[in-house]
Formats: C-alpha cells, sequence, structure tokens
C-alpha cells in the first residue's frame, strides 16, 4: 500500500514533536498595565478623532467599555452624549481637543479624568487582479515515468492592499499635560493565488489558495487591530504560558514516594491541582525535603494555583538542593521573582483610586 509522502512527513515530523516532550503546566499570572499612569484615570471619554474616515475612535471607546479584571468592569466610559452637550456649550469642534489644554477643560466639565483623542493620519485601501499561468496534468505515462499530457491554463488573482496608521494621546484631565502618546500603523496584503500556509511544528503545508479580504474589511481589521494593541497597554491583564515538570526522584527512596509523585503528575494533567498538592504536601515529608525534584512539582503546582509566594519557597528549597545546574530550576527562580513583583504592580494599579 502506496503511502502519500506529504502523509508520511506529517506522521515523522509529528513523532518527532511529541516523543519525549516533558509534561507541561499552564500558569495563569497577572501583569501590571503598560500604561500605569492609566491606574488613577478610570474615568474616561474618547473624543471623535480627526480625519477618522475608518472609525477608529469607536472602536477604542468599545475596547475600552468591554475591559474587565475578574469580572469587573475597569474602566467607566463617559458618554458622548455628554461629551457633544459640553462641546456645543463651548461652541468646540472635535478637532480642536486635539490640543491638550482644551482637552483638559473639557474633561474637567464631564466628570472625566483623562481624555483620548488623536488622528489617523493615513488610510488607504486598493484591489487588484492579475493573471497567473496554471497547468495540470491529464494523463500519466504508463510506466510511471511521468506526465504524458498536460493542459494549461490561467486563473484570474484577486488582490487587496491595505494600510492605517493612527497618532492617538491619552490627556490627564487635571493637569493638562499627555500621559502617553503613540503612533500605531498596520498593514495588510492579501492575493487569492498565493497558496495559504498552515504550520505544525516544522512543517508548513500549503493550503490551497487564501481567501483575501475586501478593501472595505481589511480596513476594518486594521482598524480592530490598532484599537486592540492601544487599548491592552492600558489596564492591569492576565497572561498565560508553560512550565515544564520534572518526573523522576532523583535521591534513592521508597517505591512508594515514586509511585507518589507518579500519580501527582497524573492528577496534574487532570487539572486536579488540589489533590495534587496533598500528595505532593505529604510527599515532601516522606522525602525529609531532600529532593529537589519534589520541591520544584509542588513549586509548579503552587504556581498554577496562584499562590507565588508559597511557590518562591518551594523553589528556593529546590534550588539550594541542586549540585548542579538544572534549567527548570533556573527558570523557576528568576520567573517567580518577575510574576510577584507585576503581580504586586497590578494589584497597586486595580486598588487605586
Amino acid at each position: 500500500m502506496k503511502m502519500n509522502i506529504t502523509g508520511l512527513m506529517l506522521v515523522t515530523i509529528t513523532t518527532l514533536l511529541f516523543t519525549g516532550c516533558a509534561q507541561k503546566v499552564r500558569v495563569k499570572a497577572l501583569d501590571p498595565a503598560e500604561v500605569g499612569e492609566m491606574a488613577s484615570k478610570k474615568k474616561v471619554a474618547i473624543v471623535d478623532f480627526k480625519n477618522d474616515t475608518v472609525g477608529l475612535s469607536g472602536k477604542i471607546e468599545a475596547e475600552i467599555a468591554k475591559q474587565k479584571l475578574d469580572k469587573k468592569r475597569y474602566f467607566t466610559v463617559l458618554s458622548r452624549k455628554d461629551l457633544a452637550s459640553v462641546m456645543a456649550e463651548q461652541k468646540l469642534q472635535s478637532s480642536e481637543l486635539l490640543d491638550a489644554t482644551t482637552a483638559s477643560k473639557v474633561g474637567v466639565l464631564i466628570g472625566a479624568q483623562a481624555m483620548v483623542n488623536g488622528e489617523i493620519s493615513s488610510a488607504n485601501a486598493e484591489s487588484g487582479t492579475y493573471k497567473e499561468d496554471k497547468k495540470e496534468c491529464l494523463s500519466y505515462y504508463k510506466d510511471g515515468g511521468g506526465c504524458a499530457k498536460w493542459r494549461f491554463y490561467k486563473v484570474t488573482c484577486q488582490t487587496t492592499q491595505a494600510a492605517v496608521a493612527a497618532n492617538i494621546n491619552i490627556v490627564d484631565v487635571e493637569n493638562g499635560s499627555i500621559i502617553y502618546a503613540d503612533t500605531i500603523s498596520k498593514d495588510y496584503s492579501g492575493d487569492s493565488c498565493k497558496a495559504g500556509k498552515t504550520s505544525l511544528g516544522l512543517l508548513v503545508l500549503d493550503t490551497g489558495p487564501k481567501k483575501i479580504l475586501s478593501k472595505q474589511q481589511a480596513l476594518n481589521k486594521l482598524t480592530a487591530d490598532i484599537a486592540n494593541e492601544f487599548v491592552y497597554k492600558l489596564s492591569p491583564h492576565y497572561i498565560y504560558f508553560n512550565v515544564a515538570l520534572l518526573d523522576s526522584i532523583e535521591i534513592e527512596t521508597s517505591d512508594a514516594n515514586h509511585l507518589a509523585l507518579e500519580n501527582s503528575l497524573k492528577y496534574i494533567k487532570g487539572g486536579r491541582m488540589d489533590k495534587a498538592d496533598k500528595i505532593l504536601n505529604k510527599l515532601m515529608e516522606d522525602t525529609d525535603g531532600k529532593s529537589y525534584v519534589v520541591a520544584y512539582v509542588y513549586g509548579v503546582v503552587k504556581e498554577a494555583q496562584g499562590q507565588f509566594d508559597e511557590a518562591k519557597d518551594l523553589y528556593s528549597i529546590a534550588d539550594d538542593l541542586t549540585t548542579e545546574p538544572v534549567s527548570e530550576v533556573n527558570l523557576a527562580v528568576t520567573r517567580i521573582e518577575k510574576l510577584i513583583s507585576k503581580r504586586d504592580e497590578a494589584r497597586a494599579q486595580i486598588n487605586k483610586k
């Protein structure tokens, strides 16, 4: 039975990728906002951007409004109706709010702590077509010597090119200063005749002609991407990453202890951190706290449960027990310090009024 070459490569590479891989645990950690000043500026108003033909200000407003942390809204977005009313009273145009002092004045009147303003510096998209030569084999030589008859033909290829760039500012209403300024640009290039590609480990496969976006779809996507990138920087958020486990106790110990570690790993794999915690707590006692592997795995469980301070203590024990560098332990010791620091910074941002 013949096997497709691509299929054989896929099986081979998949086997290589998944053979001998260490068991891993997914960890959730709190990361502080990049724009830390927004911790005390949670009442926000968004001004209509200058030259905003792509609706960026509206997308930013929507993204800020839906920012949540532990199911609680992080920002209060002030009404555009109130903003428009104040601007009408003050006989101001949206373009005038690009000035930080003017934006600050209006912000005070509507009760905002921060004003987001900006302009679209460029937004363009174009579509086109071109012809490409194609061929397909209609029949093969019986002796397997290759293609005996070809069909040559042309296809019409669709293309779309788009780019959006924006300058975005955050104004501190209290003193009229610029808290943050950013220039973000995104671009898109689509060609229906360029084969789509998908990655599977080391293998990259062609998936045939690619569906491309229309001009309007491309502009909408780029604008949404800009809004997402900008708003992501404004509030604390959770990040996720994988941590590798160790699976063999390095010291001489009883079969029961080896089995206990094995069972703890099974519970971890099944997402039962509570059961793994109990087993590893007892295993620390049964090994007299002399196994860096047990201490490390227990630390990973604590880290996965969000108990970073306990994890730090266990990683410290594991580090003290190693007689030569162990990459997993070294990474854990440096990682947990950063996670605790970032967690504390994020908590301070959340609790700041």
